[in-house]
């Protein structure tokens, strides 16, 4: 009966320390929630750049894009994560265009602003594409529906809030939604698609609510870019100089290669990447280094304490478990702390740090944030334990009698 209670006492002896010190207790706790903060949300973060930049480099299907003078740079943007736009030429110059050597596809599409909608806080690219030739958009619509896009309807990206009846307001009418995507981390989440059919009926639309976002006589021949995929033996910069060939004037158009805007956002990407690396890592060294120096700083006062425990029956391998269930405690509750709090940053706000970063920011899976929260806290409760050895080595070497006679 004695050794029982004298058993569960040391047991909680460990959460009666932490308590009772609640000074220590606090500094330790900070030290490791800070060290899993960092750790987990720099690992989500990257993760989050890495997902999305794997995504944008399967969206851009399209080896060399075709668009009008001067608006090259809104193609690329169209692309990324930019502003949406409206910007055309006539589809006389993509029958043009498609006639270069070169070229194994090729497909258009057109690309409309709108205004602000009531489904979104801001406006939507409104993107009309050929389902029968595109080999961009039509695989991934395909992935999730298997229909016919009809004339009026939409298929909605991922960030449009959709109603309740499936539909979508644009210039005071109610567009069919008949598919939702999944997000991909680029400007297409905050995008509808319809067919090339529906573009004059969405010209027309704006002009009885607003202020026409073509020239009505535009409306049935306005095409934004000619996608193309190069043919085996091209590569995207000889078709573009062969399509150059073809008409003097098709010097003035602008040529966009998403292979190089894939390339660019990847250096940014990786430099980013590396200095948030560097940053972890300073948090993480400086962290170590402050835990090791509360551990240190209470090594005299816990000579006395586990002193005393010695001489109050309690074995070596006691006090190694009473101090290991501190540490194991503080490391628990600190890396679900850090934990939490990064995770509170993180992911309510994904669609804002995509926003202000301009960059493929997609959110991992599922399976792949929780194995970095168990990781986490499983490395917060290893530092822990480790700061603690160095309590554990200093109070075992003295003996007992002579640990109470200090400072005597």
């Amino acid at each position: 009966m004695a050794n029982t209670v004298r058993n569960n006492t040391l047991r909680t002896l460990a959460s009666r320390n932490l308590a009772g010190r609640p000074v220590r207790t606090g500094a330790l706790l900070a030290v490791v929630t800070i060290l899993a903060l960092a750790f987990f949300g720099g690992t989500m973060f990257t993760m989050n750049l890495n997902t999305g930049m794997t995504s944008m480099e399967r969206r851009l299907g399209a080896d060399l894009m075709v668009v009008p003078q001067n608006t090259a740079q809104k193609a690329e943007a169209l692309l990324t994560d930019g502003n949406p736009s409206t910007f055309y030429f006539t589809k006389d110059i993509v029958a043009k265009v498609k006639q270069a050597d070169g070229i194994a596809q090729a497909s258009e599409q057109t690309y409309i602003a709108s205004l602000a909608a009531e489904c979104c806080a801001e406006k939507l690219q409104i993107i009309g594409y050929d389902p029968a030739t595109d080999f961009v958009i039509e695989p991934w619509v395909a992935s999730q529906f298997d229909g016919t896009l009809e004339d009026g309807q939409m298929i909605a990206g991922a960030n449009v809030n959709v109603s309740t009846d499936g539909t979508v307001e644009l210039y005071g009418r109610r567009w069919s939604i008949v598919a939702q995507l999944a997000a991909t981390g680029t400007n297409l989440d905050n995008s509808v698609f319809i067919n090339l059919n529906t573009v004059p009926e969405m010209v027309a639309a704006s002009a009885a609510v607003s202020q026409r976002i073509m020239p009505e006589e535009y409306a049935h021949k306005a095409i934004s870019t000619v996608l193309i995929k190069v043919a085996e033996g091209y590569d995207a910069q000889t078709v573009a100089e062969r399509i150059k060939d073809l008409d003097p004037s098709f010097t003035q158009l602008g040529y966009v290669y998403p292979g190089g805007i894939t390339a660019t956002t990847k250096t940014a990407l990786n430099a980013l990447v590396t200095y948030l690396a560097v940053f972890v890592a300073a948090i993480w060294i400086m962290g170590v280094i402050v835990l090791l120096a509360v551990f240190a700083s209470s090594v005299n006062e816990r000579k006395r304490e586990f002193a005393s425990l010695r001489i109050l029956g309690a074995t070596r391998g006691m006090l190694a478990s009473i101090l290991l269930r501190e540490s194991a405690s503080i490391g628990l509750i600190g890396g679900v702390l850090g934990v939490s709090i990064a995770s509170l940053a993180i992911f309510p706000f994904s669609t804002l740090i995509s926003r202000q970063l301009q960059l493929p920011y997609l959110q991992a899976s599922l399976p792949a944030v929780f194995g970095i929260m168990i990781l986490t806290v499983l490395c917060a409760v290893v530092i822990a334990i480790v700061g603690s050895v160095i309590v554990l080595v200093r109070v075992g070497r003295p003996e007992a009698y002579l640990v109470l006679r200090e400072g005597e």
